[in-house]
């Protein structure tokens, strides 16, 4: 089961409309799959459906750090979700996603069909929001934000003194709320 498109705020929605998922290779034959899944994870009301629709994404566009070719159309995804605003319960499992997509490379496989660059797509692609990434500073959700700023941003000097400026949060990469 997959969520609603429809039901995705517009911005998110956009991005997921524009993109032809299924001419994207992914681990296994699942790339028609992704839409539903992002829909799913960005729709969830609680952390058990959040982590189902998070393990779908986590085993499909990225596995344990290896990248694949529709991973960087996934990032401007959940920066458009996290504009809109996510539940609580999702909102950890998108960012620790876009920490995933940041932070891997690509696999062997999408290499050997000629797109070795996946990870530099995705960091790149996450710059184009990166003041999005910068508004989580200071909340409860900093930690996410601090580790995602760390791969993307290129100017050193603005990213220290940006985390410097704000306290740092509660939040800690991979700790996620429970079910209220």
């Amino acid at each position: 089961m997959t969520g609603n498109i429809g039901a995705v705020a517009v911005l998110a929605r956009e991005e997921i409309r524009r993109t032809d998922w299924e001419s994207l290779p992914v681990m296994g034959d699942r790339s028609k799959r992704v839409p539903g899944s992002i829909a799913g994870l960005l729709l969830a009301t609680s952390n058990a459906e959040a982590e189902r629709y998070y393990w779908e994404l986590e085993n499909c566009v990225v596995v344990q750090g290896q990248l694949f070719e529709a991973a960087p159309a996934v990032v401007p995804v959940l920066l458009a979700a996290l504009v809109e605003g996510v539940s609580p319960a999702a909102k950890p499992h998108v960012l620790e996603l876009l920490f995933q997509l940041v932070a891997g490379e690509a696999d062997e496989e999408a290499a050997a069909r000629g797109n070795p660059k996946l990870g530099d797509e995705c960091r790149a692609r996450a710059r184009e929001g990166l003041w999005i990434l910068y508004g989580e500073l200071g909340g409860k959700f900093d930690y996410a934000a601090r580790d995602i700023l760390d791969r993307v941003e290129v100017d050193r000097d603005r990213f220290s003194r940006l985390t410097g400026a704000f306290p740092q949060g509660e939040y800690v990469m991979g700790a996620l709320p429970e079910d209220e």
